[in-house]
């Protein structure tokens, strides 16, 4: 991805990552196709992902993050490149904000790694 186009700071980071690549069928016996994957880097809007399976771009998918806890978080972005590189595709996705996700968990996280405050607290004063 053109360093130019990012928006926001991204992190190294190597977390599972399972990512829908064919949803559940309502009243259907089959259930969702699932690609295992990890990532690479992230942001509080987007994750660079390795797979052993290609992803199309312009795809709107589900993606699930192993954070550590009891469930994973769950996202849902658009695809927006992919490329092979050796035995893996490298896939770019940009993430989006939803009520139904865990977008706003995903933010924090990130805002975490990076060591700044939490989203809407109040910025300390100077004492002097």
């Amino acid at each position: 991805m053109d360093s130019e186009r990012r928006q926001d700071a991204r992190i190294n980071d190597e977390s599972l990552v399972f990512v829908e690549t064919e949803a559940a069928q309502p009243g259907s016996l089959s259930p969702a196709k699932l690609a295992l994957a990890r990532t690479l880097d992230i942001s509080a809007k987007g994750m660079q992902i390795a797979t052993r399976e290609a992803l199309e771009p312009n795809r709107i998918l589900r993606v699930f993050v192993d954070n550590g806890e009891e469930y994973p978080l769950t996202l849902v972005g658009e695809v927006k490149w992919s490329r092979q590189e050796g035995a893996e595709y490298l896939t770019g996705i940009e993430l989006y904000p939803s009520r139904e996700t865990a977008q706003k968990q995903w933010a924090e996280k990130i805002r975490k790694k990076l060591g700044l405050p939490e989203a809407g607290a109040k910025p300390l004063q100077e004492v002097g």
